[in-house]
């Protein structure tokens, strides 16, 4: 599949493309017929394999090789692992591990890069996806540990994905390397019930670091995170801990008005 605007060259059996434009198949999601994805890349960044084209990360470090890296236990696994998706530009979740015969040891644990496999067959829970956006594409990208005496080393890695990257500019917003760090957190909190506006204690954490790339979280989880909380505020005292925030708010603005309505046992 290649269209007029692409140059091919083969050499020893290798695709060398300035260009490539990918038609989506049903693969894909519901994207419509006439949709293209176009990519523009160097000839190194494109390889043939049995006949398709899949897209190497030639980016900075991409020569990285996580193969024998050792670490000693699941939290450090994925860490090592998110850390190199997120130097390179895609998010990752966690794969089914596998147990040693008759215990609840780990024997191997995988890491996926999240654009693995594809989604439900469509007839399946069709309702609850039919709104949500295909982003799966069966990247085969992974690394996988293998446990032994509380060591885990990496028996497995595959770098190669079968989609584009995010850019350095774009990779503050992959989904697995956000967080909201407890002294930022704690900023937040206290901004909000001193009354800032969350949008406005987001945009001061932005400024004192130097920009939202910085931050390490954007302003959704910002308003999740406050959302969280007064969620926490109600649920810790269920009625009388609802109550008691009407009566600080009350106390902070006294043209804050509420009403309580009591039942039998008051």
């Amino acid at each position: 599949m290649l269209p007029s605007t692409c140059l091919p060259a083969h050499h020893n059996n290798r695709c060398h493309l300035t260009s490539v434009t990918v038609k989506p198949n049903s693969k894909f999601g519901r994207m419509p017929h006439e949709a293209q994805l176009k990519v523009i890349c160097k000839p190194s960044d494109i390889e043939e394999i049995e006949g398709d084209c899949t897209f190497v990360a030639r980016l900075e470090n991409s020569d990285e090789n996580l193969l024998n890296k050792v670490v000693h236990n699941a939290d450090e696994a994925y860490a090592l692992y998110n850390d190199y998706a997120l130097r390179m530009g895609f998010n990752i979740r966690k794969g089914k591990p596998r147990y040693y015969n008759g215990t609840k040891n780990i024997k191997q644990r995988e890491f996926l890069c999240s654009k693995e496999g594809f989604k439900l067959d469509e007839d399946f829970c069709k309702e609850k996806y039919s709104k949500r956006l295909e982003t799966r594409t069966g990247c085969k990208a992974f690394v996988r540990f293998t446990v032994e005496n509380s060591v885990w080393r990496v028996s497995a890695f595959n770098p190669k994905h079968n989609h584009e990257l995010a850019l350095q500019s774009e990779r503050h917003l992959l989904r697995s390397g956000r967080r909201i760090s407890k002294p930022k957190a704690n900023v937040i909190d206290t901004m909000v019930n001193a009354g800032i506006s969350t949008k406005n204690a987001y945009s001061y954490l932005t400024k004192e670091v130097g920009g939202s790339e910085n931050v390490g979280f954007t302003e959704r989880d910002c308003y999740n995170h406050v959302n969280v909380q007064k969620m926490t505020i109600i649920s810790a005292g269920d009625a009388q801990s609802l109550l008691n925030h009407f009566k600080s708010k009350h106390a902070e603005d006294p043209m804050f008005f509420y009403t309580v309505q009591a039942d039998q046992e008051n």
